[in-house]
């Protein structure tokens, strides 16, 4: 190799290194520019062909929706199967891929079989056929949609069905006006699928009657092995539903944001289709009062046509452009092109409807934005971050007041997490006589908003998954490792990142009421041990905590300072009621592997004779105490870190089914309304850490059931020296046993 070859070699790689940094230098620089979030600027072509047609196969139906209209009119004329095929022979159809049947109750047209016949001559390449039904009428349901398979059988070609499911039990019946239709639904589902082998669906349309209910509908499919996809109901023409508005997007604050954590939930935890997943966050975005993020399928590619020949370029948001038993569809598609355009200009940016799109150039840019921040706010990438803050702008103030940076695990916080941060907001307002500014760097900063809401605390919410990060970590006065563990989570890159730009620019470092552990991993042990190290000042909530950090050599002086829950707790006792009624409350939650020493299996063992034993337990304080009733709470809504809604679903089916004594609450937990449901119970079960907390502090009678297996909660009972109340895993499954023994 020549010396003027290797000479070259090494400039091209500076040259790369260089322009990988400069790069990086304009994308940061742009993110400090603002870029505002609008839906995409779309070409629409009058020249393409629809690919997908949604046929309106009759404008009547059999059920009494609570968000939908067709079934108040009684429409008698019908496009026959003949008339179907000549429309579907226009050349508007000679590129069709898919055809949705839809209605009305397609399943009331006795020829629907023929229906299919006909399409598929018109169309002999379509490559699927598929069918929505509300499963009323089993009988006639099963023999249409047989008939149906056995003519796409016979010519090859792809058949599903999707079956209207709203609820479990009386909430679908109620959404669908019609009794005994939750049963029906279930056993067209499990016909089809299993013996028919026909690919099914169901479909949750969520409206303000079923908000709630939606919840129980996801638990009893992962519990049954169904699956389906969920929507949120919107005004739409072809079911003349206008006039629904006090069902359709009419959501509380409550209900809109409990939505958003079921959508959540949905993306973690059931669905796999990242195309539906993006739909999902499209819907949650519309529900925050944002624009649509997906495309549609219907601006170039879809086309609707209805029982009596009309046509329409979308379902949600299309006047009719014409009808084409009387003229060409071709020349309707093309001549009335100028309301496709109203349509997009007008209406797509807000429609919620669930059509799913390929991903669009938007949501890619996105996805890169997520994954170039990824890449660097991660543990490993320590030394990276201090460089990169000097890119970053600081963030300006308005004001003169103190700037207080909050960081954690804010975003996915329980209950007790909320605590934790009114106690904070409350020692940096008395601290600093109310001349303080906060923000607070959240996970997900739509839960975030939500808990400052709740609590009443005006603070600026910042992600802390984007180099907000940085900047206002090297932006503010002090920067707060607020309360929560510091254990083995990947999320420690944020007090870490936080608190090592934060000391470049000089600003003060306090962790503030954390407990230490559980650390099994050296990577999360060592990144624990910088934090201590770059903390200005050390508020620790437990002895045992203070303890390991002395063995990590932090030698500067830890205050014992509790947990700051504590502080906002006692601040609101003396306005809580003091009357007892005749329950005992639960605020239990799902005992997770991290916390057990031993294999798998052993675990699963394990935690079902501890299950057991916690309701044995329940029964047992129930019969003793003779309550009226048991109450199930809940200390986390969200998916991450375990709802712990579902985990009672799960325990209350499982070993309370048909004890009529049992309430169990499905509505979203506060600080407030949880110390509430405390201080009226004559017995507070509790599991949850922060539920032994505030039982505790709010001075009421409670059992603590350590699932740490001697980690947090022993330590804070043996701190507030009340040993007495705790019940060891151990205990609780000894127990069970001895009284199976008499």
């Amino acid at each position: 190799m020549s010396l003027k070859f290797k000479l070259y070699k090494l400039k091209e790689k500076v040259r790369k290194k260089l322009s990988k940094y400069k790069r990086e230098f304009l994308f940061l620089r742009k993110l400090y520019l603002g870029k505002e979030l609008t839906f995409p600027t779309l070409i629409l072509d009058s020249s393409s062909k629809p690919t997908v047609l949604n046929l309106n196969i009759i404008d009547s139906c059999n059920s009494k929706c609570t968000m939908c209209n067709i079934w108040k009119r009684d429409e008698a004329i019908e496009i026959s199967p003949e008339q179907l095929k000549t429309v579907l022979s226009d050349d508007l159809y000679s590129e069709l891929l898919h055809v949705g049947v839809t209605g009305g109750e397609p399943t009331l047209r006795e020829d629907l079989p023929d229906v299919y016949q006909k399409i598929i001559e018109a169309v002999p390449n379509i490559k699927g056929l598929s069918l929505i039904t509300n499963a009323i009428i089993e009988d006639d349901v099963r023999k249409r949609i047989l008939g149906v398979k056995h003519v796409c059988d016979s010519h090859s070609v792809p058949f599903s069905a999707m079956i209207s499911i709203d609820g479990v039990g009386k909430a679908h019946d109620d959404v669908r006006g019609t009794k005994g239709n939750f049963k029906t639904a279930v056993s067209v589902y499990n016909y089809l699928r299993d013996e028919l082998k026909i690919p099914v669906e169901f479909g949750c349309t969520i409206s303000k009657i079923n908000a709630w209910d939606a919840d129980d509908l996801l638990f009893y499919a992962k519990q049954n092995d169904m699956y389906g996809r969920f929507r949120v109901a919107e005004t739409i023409n072809r079911l003349y539903n206008q006039d629904r508005g006090k069902v359709i997007r009419n959501f509380d604050n409550d209900e809109t944001y409990n939505l958003l954590l079921f959508f959540e939930k949905l993306k973690h935890s059931f669905e796999t289709n990242s195309t539906y997943k993006r739909t999902y966050s499209s819907i949650q975005n519309i529900l925050q009062g944002g624009d649509r993020l997906i495309g549609c399928p219907y601006h170039n590619n879809g086309i609707v046509l209805g029982s009596k020949g009309q046509i329409s370029y979308c379902a949600p948001k299309s006047k009719e452009i014409g009808n084409v038993l009387e003229q060409s569809s071709q020349d309707v598609y093309k001549e009335q092109f100028a309301e496709k355009k109203r349509i997009l200009n007008e209406n797509c940016s807000s429609c919620i409807h669930d059509y799913h799109a390929p991903i669009t150039q938007r949501e890619i840019n996105l996805q890169k934005d997520e994954q170039f921040y990824a890449n660097y706010l991660k543990i490993e990438k320590t030394n990276r971050i201090v460089s990169i803050a000097r890119w970053i702008k600081k963030v300006p103030r308005t004001s003169s007041l103190i700037r207080v940076f909050i960081v954690g695990w804010y975003g996915t916080e329980t209950v007790g997490d909320k605590a934790i941060l009114a106690g904070i907001v409350d020692y940096y307002k008395t601290e600093f006589d109310g001349k303080v500014e906060f923000i607070i760097g959240s996970l997900y900063p739509f839960i975030t908003k939500r808990t400052c809401y709740e609590l009443s605390i005006y603070a600026t919410v910042v992600s802390t998954k984007t180099f907000d990060l940085l900047a206002y970590a090297k932006s503010s006065d002090i920067v707060v490792m607020g309360g929560g563990p510091l254990m083995d989570l990947n999320e420690l890159y944020i007090p870490l990142l936080g608190f090592k730009v934060a000391k470049a620019y000089r600003k003060k470092t306090v962790v503030f009421g954390c407990g230490i552990g559980p650390l099994k991993f050296e990577k999360f042990e060592s990144a624990v041990k910088d934090i201590l190290l770059l903390s200005d000042d050390i508020k620790l909530r437990d002895q045992k905590s203070i303890e390991i950090a002395e063995t990590y050599g932090i030698t500067k002086e830890i205050e014992f300072f509790g947990d700051p829950a504590k502080r906002y707790l006692q601040k609101i006792n003396t306005n809580l009621t003091k009357e007892k009624e005749n329950i005992i409350t639960c605020y239990l939650r799902d005992w997770t592997f991290e916390y057990f020493n031993g294999t798998y299996e052993e675990f699963a063992d394990e935690k079902h004779k501890f299950e057991e034993g916690i309701a044995m337990l329940i029964k047992k304080e129930a019969n003793d105490k003779n309550v009226g009733r048991i109450e199930f709470h809940h200390m986390h809504n969200f998916v991450i870190g375990n709802d712990d809604r579902d985990f009672s679903r799960y325990f209350i089916q499982k070993y309370f089914k048909g004890d009529k004594r049992v309430y169990f609450n499905k509505k979203l937990s506060t600080v407030d309304n949880i110390a509430q449901s405390m201080k009226k119970s004559r017995l507070n079960i509790c599991m949850r850490f922060h539920s032994v907390l505030f039982a505790h502090t709010l001075e009421t009678d409670f059992i603590a059931i350590d699932y740490t297996l001697g980690g947090k909660i022993l330590n804070y009972l043996a701190d507030n020296d009340c040993l007495s109340n705790l019940y060891r895993v151990q205990d609780v499954i000894e127990k069970n046993k001895q009284s199976h023994d008499l």
